[in-house]
């Protein structure tokens, strides 16, 4: 493997010394120029061609030509990059599951920190709930790959994805755009640019309406099924709410505000809102696993309803303080409810008999105010402080059944506040440029976890409370020895405090019961209180009481560059990641002993990564050719594995990362060419003990292969106005969404091709685009729910991606 790995990053390599030198030899004059994109990777603006990082940036413009409305669409054009917008188990489409040349988090619980951090105009977004940002008014976007601790610090050990909006103009502008397609999709969005008091202050306002059906439709099941009803316990909504599932429903706000008194000081006010009220994500029942040889929950499910399982199992049973015999009037023990079988499948992607939750509901919003202040020619110091609260709710029948075979609703409340202050300071001629600053973050909230097993066999009922403390402090220079050859160091200082609160319940005591003890029978014995976590409530199942955990972390980056010409650089670079630790929150089993939490936490994670890359602009400017080789040890990684019905977190173990991308833009008169291609060599060198996966050892959303090949030609027409012709193809090659590696939840070898057509007036003012993303139909799976296993629920479902859609989208601005 370490052979072919050499290979492959020698062939990545040989283009650039041919294109450079045709550069060499090239005399004619300009005619048309790849164009300079400025990034702020580094926390100052610079060229993307001077910055030693693999970065991978898309403009407005670029998201509007290829029809992208939210950042979870860009990994399709970036090489070893995967971004989806479902996660595992949850119904909500609003959860960024982001992974980063192998390293990510697929979870959304809120002890369990992402691996990628998400910063919208410089203030971090905690949680991936709420974090599948809508490019509104957006500037540009920078994927940074590999760790960004040491500038950009908590939890970027695997990337960041950096989100630039637009500030307000100087001058009065504005932009209206509509777009209508498929499932009767109607998009509104638009800004308004206002100067108050002349150029000194101005203000921005921006809002954006996305109304979109759902592409699964919910069916009647053929047949008459008996009661399922879940009483009082629901507590996040009522079940259903759509006849769809997939659909889209939200409003998003934004508001800048920019005081520029002086050259010396400018202060910017943003706020912004988001509020969705949408179905829930697609699910599709794919197998199920309910005989009597199973093992599963379903399994005991059939026996109560035809009278073969223990009568503890079923009494008591359905809703809480319900039984599942004496259903029908005659108190026949064989009820009328409906067997669960392959019988539940409808056979098509697109159709879910499913009856139950049906609903993503968020509410979130800020406010931030960034300052900065010239100290001298030399010296500045910016302030940025953001508040954020998240207010989510969303439920989904995960197996998509007519009745409740897993019926999971989540309540997701969340508040955040942070300050981070940068220095920065030039000197020796400006061949030194240093950042130095301060960082503090606090972050409270509370997730209540609702599922309902097999029509009300299990029922929990999870709440938790977190609080999370946390302060850094970072420096990053660079400093130029001589005009060819420079070297970088960065160094950042980590401390968490966390705080955590579990009250998980099992309502029914399904898994007290299973060790003998009925918890109707008062007094208790001795034995059976041995073993419960609160002795005063048989029905709790997490250890009682606050738990805390700190933690602490220097990270490290270091490099070089050598700048062969003003237009070819090559750099080598090192940097650290870390990732705090916590605690596992879902646990359907009483533990042994009860009241030691240490069985329920896991450890930091940390990630060591060397890279070395040549950033090129040849050909007279007509070509950009960015290459990149990196491998990284990735050390205690968090994963979430399953534990008969419960997701829990765990250190899975070490793993090797190795690979290579390649990203090229090249400009040919009127036709621009865009090209990437990415190679990841990802497996576990060794799993913690008492971890298994399956015998593929792949990392979760880990592509071994990712490629793109986009193609933009604008055609000037002879009244001015011009015409473009637009196409899009990526692929992406195997990906398991779960660390167990599920053989149902493979996606397979996936390409997509998106194609448009456009016409914009002569003076610019309005253009008209008609566009089609996955020409060629191709579904596949993009997460889903492995519960097959003896001791799980037993059933498989999978989320499938979006059918071939069309847009027509109508853009005036002036």
């Amino acid at each position: 493997m370490r052979k072919k790995f050499i290979l492959l990053t020698a062939a990545a390599f040989l283009p650039s010394g041919q294109a450079w030198a045709q550069e060499a030899s090239s005399g004619t004059a300009q005619q048309s120029a790849v164009g300079d994109i400025v990034v702020t990777a580094q926390r100052r603006s610079e060229n993307i061609q001077k910055v030693p990082i693999a970065i991978s940036a898309f403009s407005n413009e670029t998201m509007r030509q290829r029809g992208l409305t939210n950042v979870g669409q860009i990994s399709s054009f970036t090489p070893n990059v995967d971004i989806k917008n479902t996660s595992g188990f949850a119904g909500s489409s609003q959860i960024l599951v982001a992974s980063v040349r192998g390293v990510g988090q697929n979870d959304f619980a809120f002890n369990l920190e992402p691996g990628v951090g998400v910063y919208i105009d410089g203030v971090y977004f905690a949680r991936s709930l709420g974090a599948v940002a809508d490019l509104l008014d957006l500037e540009r976007i920078e994927v940074l790959k590999g760790p960004q601790g040491t500038l950009f610090g908590r939890n970027t050990i695997g990337g960041a994805l950096n989100i630039v909006t637009r500030d307000p103009a100087k001058d009065f502008r504005y932009a209206f755009e509509v777009t209508g397609g498929s499932f009767n999709r109607t998009d509104v969005r638009g800004s308004v640019d206002v100067p108050l008091i002349g150029d000194q202050l101005l203000s921005q306002f921006s809002f954006s309406y996305k109304r979109r059906d759902g592409y699964q439709q919910r069916i009647a099941f053929p047949g008459v099924i008996g009661t399922s009803d879940l009483g009082q316990f629901r507590t996040a909504g009522a079940p259903g709410g759509f006849e769809t599932q997939g659909g889209e429903n939200a409003i998003n706000l934004r508001g800048k505000l920019k005081w520029e008194p002086n050259s010396r000081f400018n202060l910017l006010i943003s706020a912004d809102y988001t509020n969705a009220d949408q179905a829930a994500r697609p699910s599709t029942l794919i197998k199920t696993f309910a005989g009597p040889n199973d093992g599963t929950l379903l399994a005991a499910y059939n026996g109560c309803i035809f009278g073969g399982a223990p009568a503890f199992i079923c009494s008591n049973r359905g809703t809480v303080g319900t039984s599942f015999f004496g259903v029908n009037a005659d108190g026949n023990p064989n009820n009328n409810r409906l067997p669960i079988s392959d019988a539940l499948l409808t056979g098509n992607i697109d159709t879910s008999y499913a009856r139950g939750s049906n609903f993503d509901k968020l509410k979130a919003g800020g406010v931030s105010a960034t300052a900065n202040l010239t100290l001298s020619e030399n010296s500045s110091i910016k302030s940025i402080t953001a508040y954020r609260a998240l207010h989510s709710r969303f439920g989904s029948e995960n197996a998509a059944a007519p009745i409740v075979v897993n019926d999971a609703s989540f309540n997701m409340n969340q508040t955040q506040f942070s300050q981070e202050l940068q220095l920065s300071n030039n000197a020796f001629d400006n061949r030194l440029k240093s950042i130095v600053g301060l960082y503090y973050f606090m972050e409270n909230g509370d997730l209540t976890d609702s599922p309902v097993f097999a029509e009300g066999l299990v029922q929990v009922y999870g709440y938790n409370h977190f609080a999370n403390r946390a302060f850094a402090a970072f420096a990053h220079e660079h400093f130029d020895v001589t005009d060819k050859f420079g070297l970088t160091f960065g160094i950042r200082y980590t401390k968490e405090n966390k705080e955590f609160e579990g009250f998980q319940k099992d309502l029914n005591s399904f898994f007290l019961r299973q060790r003998g003890v009925d918890p109707n029978v008062l007094p208790l014995s001795p034995a059976a209180l041995a073993i419960l976590p609160d002795p005063n409530d048989p029905t709790r199942v997490f250890p009682v009481g606050k738990n805390k955990l700190s933690f602490s972390n220097v990270s490290f980056k270091a490099g070089a560059e050598y700048k062969f010409s003003s237009n070819v650089m090559t750099y080598y670079s090192f940097s650290q990641g870390f990732k705090s630790g916590g605690w596992t929150t879902r646990l359907l089993d009483v533990i042994s002993p009860p009241n030691d939490i240490s069985q329920l936490t896991f450890r930091p994670e940390t990630a060591n990564t060397h890279e070395i890359g040549l950033k090129s602009t040849l050909l007279n400017r007509k070509l950009r050719l960015n290459l990149a080789a990196f491998s990284t040890n990735y050390d205690n990684m968090q994963v979430t594995v399953y534990n008969g019905l419960s997701p829990v977190f765990k250190n899975g173990g070490q793993a090797t990362i190795r690979g290579f991308e390649a990203e090229a833009q090249a400009k040919l008169g009127e036709l621009s060419i865009n090209g990437s291609l990415g190679y990841l060599d990802a497996y576990y060198r060794q799993l913690s003990p008492g971890v298994t996966f399956a015998a593929s050892n792949k990392l979760v959303n880990t592509p071994e292969w990712s490629a793109a090949l986009g193609a933009l030609w604008r055609h000037g027409l002879a009244n001015g106005s011009s015409f473009s012709l637009a196409a899009d193809y990526s692929y992406k090659s195997n990906v398991h969404p779960d660390a167990e590696n599920s053989r149902y939840l493979q996606s397979g070898n996936v390409g997509m091709l998106d194609g448009s057509v456009g016409f914009t007036s002569k003076d610019d003012r309005w253009s008209l685009t008609l566009g089609v993303r996955n020409l060629t139909d191709k579904r596949f799976v993009v997460g889903g729910f492995d519960q097959s296993s003896p001791g799980s629920v037993g059933f498989v479902s999978a989320t499938y991606s979006p059918p071939r859609q069309w847009y027509l989208t109508l853009r005036v601005h002036g």
